[in-house]
């Protein structure tokens, strides 16, 4: 009777453990999907940060080198409201993204240097799987002497690093900026 109370205390046990093995499973999944949002998050906000720092009348391009060694041009030069240079902006009220970038635009009907497909190399020692990300940004001039509304978007592209998900929302972020 104890070998049959024992063998059957082990079934559970090992029910349970199968469980708790699929709970961390989707765990690291969860946490792999979330590094790559943050990734992207810096992404946009390191191409807003570079563009508001420029003088609204600039139009200087700044060089940004990725993990494979990619040189990527940024454009600077605003183009006037309501639709600025750069990635088409979402303009319909009604729709989500209201304001941000339109990431259905296909990324070679973008202006030259206002999209790049950034290379983010993976984990320490860069020995994980390299990252892709759509990098897009449109630079719209409200003042040329004083103000410009930047608006930048990046999501991560290639679905093996982010654990086989075939599609991740875009961040997005826009800033005003001026002298």
């Amino acid at each position: 009777m104890t070998l049959i109370e024992l063998m059957i205390a082990i079934m559970i046990l090992a029910v349970g453990l199968g469980g708790l093995t699929n709970l961390l499973v989707i765990a690291m999944e969860t946490d792999n999907r979330n590094s790559k949002d943050t990734s992207a998050t810096l992404l946009a906000q390191m191409v807003v940060e570079q563009i508001g720092a420029q003088h609204p009348n600039s139009s200087a391009a700044i060089s940004v080198t990725d993990c494979a060694g990619n040189a990527w041009n940024v454009a600077t030069a605003g183009g006037a409201s309501p639709s600025g240079a750069g990635a088409n902006l979402i303009t319909t009220s009604t729709a989500i993204g209201y304001g941000g970038i339109d990431q259905t635009q296909a990324y070679s009907n973008i202006t030259a240097n206002y999209a790049m497909k950034y290379v983010d190399c993976g984990g320490a020692g860069n020995t994980g799987v390299p990252t892709i990300y759509d990098v897009r940004w449109n630079v719209m001039t409200i003042d040329a002497n004083y103000t410009r509304l930047v608006t930048a978007s990046a999501r991560p592209v290639n679905s093996s690093a982010l654990g086989g998900i075939q599609f991740a929302l875009p961040i997005n972020l826009r800033a005003v900026s001026g002298p």
